[in-house]
């Protein structure tokens, strides 16, 4: 039997071996191609995750950044915008104690003005009683004639001369 197996093995190895051992050959091939791929595929998938790790990564930087320079950006305009209204509320103060200044002084003025102007009625008031003092104690003088007071009249004024 032993030379049947041989002779099967020489016959085998004349006939079919060739292509049988190709197929084998083409399969262990694929099998290496498949584990390659299959490696290939593991590696990509792993620096995939890598990439979109290290991507999330520095959104969260970026973002983190964007967010402290708004903040910084936001305080920095409520601090103009402070010292702007402090500014003008300092102005507008400031405007309206020129003002009541201003009104006070005026107001000291037309004081002033009204006491100088009682003055000066109470010193007509005076003057006007003073002429009619000096008024009523001259009586009048005689009607002149063609001019001429009357020279006859005890209390005539004798005439000038021009």
């Amino acid at each position: 039997m032993r030379s049947t197996s041989l002779e099967q093995l020489v016959d085998w190895l004349e006939t079919d071996a060739a292509q049988d051992i190709g197929e084998v050959a083409v399969t262990r091939k694929l099998e290496l191609v498949g584990k390659s791929t299959a490696h290939i595929l593991l590696t990509t998938e792993q620096q995939a995750q890598e990439l979109k790790r290290q991507t999330e990564e520095d959104c969260a930087e970026l973002r983190a950044k964007a967010e402290a320079d708004a903040q910084t950006l936001r305080a920095n305009a409520d601090d103009d915008a402070r010292r702007a209204r402090e500014e003008a509320t300092a102005e507008a103060t400031e405007t309206i104690e020129e003002g009541l200044r201003r009104r006070g002084q005026i107001d000291d003025q037309i004081h002033e003005l009204e006491d100088h102007r009682a003055g000066l009625l109470d010193e007509l008031g005076r003057l006007r009683a003073e002429l009619s003092a000096t008024i009523d104690a001259h009586p009048p003088t005689p009607a002149k004639q063609n001019g001429e007071p009357d020279r006859n009249a005890p209390d005539a004024e004798p005439a000038q001369q021009s």
